[in-house]
């Protein structure tokens, strides 16, 4: 049995005590006759116990609003208002008067909401709808009515998708005389891969169905039911394994480029992949992205170039986005994960750049959910990462190059910086609830990544957001899937992720672009390969759109003529 001075330092700690030692401490101190030391023992049980309370209390509320609520972490000055006025009220403090400690970039004015216009429409058909011959006549004198113009109305209508089974008679010629040698017509463009069915406009959509839409085969297979054709989840895996093998150059490629970048976000998630040595059950594997970006010599910002490749891993562990990035030069930017200091570090052997840039978002969030949970001490924090936010929006607007932005960083968010971590040093020795305690320690130990945005490097985000956006597809779609079917499955579908997720970000349809390369990449020259990257396509789609055509030309010749 646990001594009364033993019950008094576990009541106190961290370290719980199950009811049957607290009930025998109880009986004891009750025969002993010792009411202050029983008192002592039941009121430190009930604090931890509360603690407790409120630590679940909180944890529940995050739970709840992940599943229910809205994810965004953005709050409006009137949210922090409201905040501060029920905080100051249950306080009994100035719920101003902290915020005004310090000069902070002063908030947003309010914007007026503009009137919602609808975006113009370009007919894709014409079709004019004539008065009856009845109408025609005026029914005042009786005259024929001459036409006045016409009265436009849209009407926006949608077309189901159909599958079009396309049959090429290919001629065959021969000499009767001499029945010499036989000549054939060359196949279809549109017959991508030889003694195989499916076009360039199907395998894209096969691809683009997967990756963008998240949606599994048998979906899929529903989609091209309704469209005409039953098609085989079968077949269909294994016209997509031809599709990937075509564009595996063009996914070397941006392999390639993303290691050659200046900076690189990267993030993880996790994905669970089918292992036949396990029975019913999947295994959990992981999900690298690496959003690589080229910059402006000049540092024009709007000339950045992004490049997006995705690396399946079987476990989390570091070696596999080492070994990836092994001689890679960029600075790399992520959050807190402890693999990317070893993959950082000098002392390890390895070419990667040692400097690390860490992430606002990551820091800025324990002080959110602190607030959410009405802690009074997060509205300093909220308040001075939002004036951070808002001068990168106003960098933004301006059009800063990274020079200036830098700049800009220097002299007006760095203060605000100085005054968080200040204040998270002063609090770091208090008692405090379990979101500010993490978003405490979280702030003090990634300082010095924190600082690199603003203090080194004006082309860097302050943030890892452009990782964590090119996520969102696995997290949406892995709710359709649930899983991998087998570890070359997941590599194949990392490998057209990158593709996709690089033409999005070079701003161009990734259907479109995929359709158009694909009937390309047999015969195209391997030292002309990086014509077919999507910023080289956009560029070259650009150019050839700008070209008159030659319906346009013969019009304009004949203008003048």
């Amino acid at each position: 049995m646990l001594s009364v001075a033993e019950t008094k330092a576990t009541a106190g700690s961290k370290k719980s005590m199950d009811l049957v030692q607290l009930r025998e401490v109880l009986e004891e101190l009750c025969s002993r006759k010792e009411p202050d030391a029983l008192m002592e023992v039941v009121f430190g049980v009930l604090l931890q116990a509360e603690k407790v309370i409120e630590e679940q209390a909180v944890e529940i509320q995050h739970l709840r609003k992940q599943l229910f609520g809205r994810r965004s972490e953005k709050l409006s000055p009137d949210q922090l208002s409201l905040f501060a006025q029920m905080l100051g009220a249950v306080t009994g403090q100035d719920a101003t008067g902290e915020a005004t400690e310090a000069e902070s970039p002063a908030p947003a004015k309010k914007k007026k909401r503009k009137p919602v216009k609808r975006r113009p429409l370009t007919p894709t058909q014409t079709h004019e709808i004539p008065i009856s011959d009845g109408e025609r006549d005026c029914p005042t004198c009786g005259k024929a009515r001459c036409t006045l113009g016409h009265v436009r109305t849209l009407v926006v209508e949608y077309t189901p998708p159909k599958i079009d089974v396309i049959e090429y008679l290919r001629e065959k010629v021969v000499c009767r005389d001499c029945e010499g040698e036989i000549s054939v017509a060359p196949p279809p463009a549109e017959r991508v891969i030889d003694r195989a069915l499916p076009g360039p406009q199907l395998l894209a959509a096969l691809t683009t169905h997967k990756t963008v839409d998240g949606l599994p085969l048998n979906r899929t297979r529903k989609i091209f039911s309704r469209s005409g054709l039953d098609i085989p989840i079968q077949t269909l895996n294994r016209w997509e394994g031809y599709s990937h093998q075509l564009l595996a150059p063009i996914i070397d490629v941006i392999r390639q480029m993303v290691l050659a970048s200046d900076t690189i976000n990267l993030d993880d998630t996790g994905l669970r992949v089918r292992d036949p040595t396990l029975k019913r059950t999947t295994r959990r594997g992981h999900l690298w992205v690496f959003v690589g970006r080229k910059y402006d010599p000049d540092g024009d910002l709007s000339k950045t170039q992004e490049f997006v490749f995705y690396l399946y891993a079987p476990t989390w562990h570091a070696k596999y986005p080492e070994d990836f990035l092994d001689g890679c030069n960029a600075v790399l930017q992520g959050d807190a994960y402890r693999g990317y200091e070893r993959i950082a570090d000098a002392n390890l052997g390895d070419a990667v750049g040692k400097l690390l840039a860490g992430c606002c978002m990551h820091a800025r969030r324990p002080f959110v959910q602190a607030l959410e949970a009405r802690d009074p001490s997060a509205i300093f924090f909220v308040e001075r990462f939002q004036s951070v936010y808002r001068l990168e929006a106003e960098a933004r607007s301006r059009g800063l190059t990274a020079p200036e932005r830098l700049e800009l960083r220097q002299e007006r968010s760095l203060p605000i910086l100085n005054e968080l971590h200040d204040r998270a040093h002063e609090l770091s020795a208090l008692p405090l609830s379990k979101p500010m305690r993490n978003g405490v320690t979280y702030l003090l130990n990634q300082w010095d990544k924190l600082l690199v945005p603003f203090t080194d490097d004006g082309r860097l985000e302050i943030d890892n957001g452009s990782a964590e956006r090119r996520l969102r597809p696995v997290a949406s779609g892995r709710k359709a899937w649930l899983f991998a079917g087998s570890q070359s499955g997941a590599e194949r579908f990392a490998d057209l992720l990158s593709l996709v997720s690089t033409a999005e970000a070079a701003g161009v349809n990734p259907g479109s672009y995929i359709a158009d390369i694909l009937p390309r990449l047999d015969t195209w020259p391997q030292r002309r390969i990086d014509e077919l990257l999507p910023h080289a396509w956009a560029t070259a789609e650009e150019q050839t759109a700008e070209q008159p055509s030659a319906t346009e030309l013969i019009a304009e010749s004949v203008r003048h003529a």
